[in-house]
């Protein structure tokens, strides 16, 4: 007998509690989860064409390309993300008309900063004590099996 549908639904389980602590905190923060995303993906990045942020959301499995585009579009119309030179408060490059590099704003920042240290302070609670032994082999385990996934997507069309 295979333990895989023991360990499927424990990572299922695993998956849904933890989603469900983030989709509390992004209910508070007033940010969908594909919202939330875009804002994951421009962190450090400074700034990322909306080719390039519809595109992550689309390869993440987040949201299919038109709800991606209207999600950039949402985040765009509440001054969440502006054109990089108008977000940064200065001239200079932000990609062509059709495909603008984009950047948080600060309004996007007020509500992103605080929301990603509440999300840091509790994977801590929920990881910061477990072997880093077990944690490694969760996550190459875990790799892998995206990896067969996303294999099996592609190969589906």
């Amino acid at each position: 007998m295979t333990t895989t549908p023991a360990l499927t639904r424990d990572i299922g389980q695993a998956e849904h509690t933890m989603r469900a602590l983030l989709e509390r905190l992004l209910d508070e923060a007033g940010l969908s989860f594909p919202e939330w995303t875009v804002l994951i993906f421009l962190d450090g990045a400074g700034s990322l064409s909306l080719s390039e942020l519809v595109q992550r959301q689309v390869d993440g499995r987040v949201v299919p390309e038109a709800a991606a585009r209207a999600t950039v579009d949402g985040l765009l119309s509440r001054g969440l993300l502006a054109p990089a030179d108008e977000a940064h408060g200065a001239g200079g490059p932000d990609g062509d008309g059709e495909d603008p590099r984009l950047a948080p704003t600060a309004a996007s920042e007020a509500v992103y900063r605080p929301a990603r240290r509440t999300v840091a302070r509790i994977t801590d609670e929920l990881y910061g004590d477990l072997p880093p032994a077990d944690l490694e082999a969760t996550h190459r385990t875990l790799a892998e099996v995206t990896s067969r996934a996303n294999a099996r997507l592609a190969a589906a069309g």
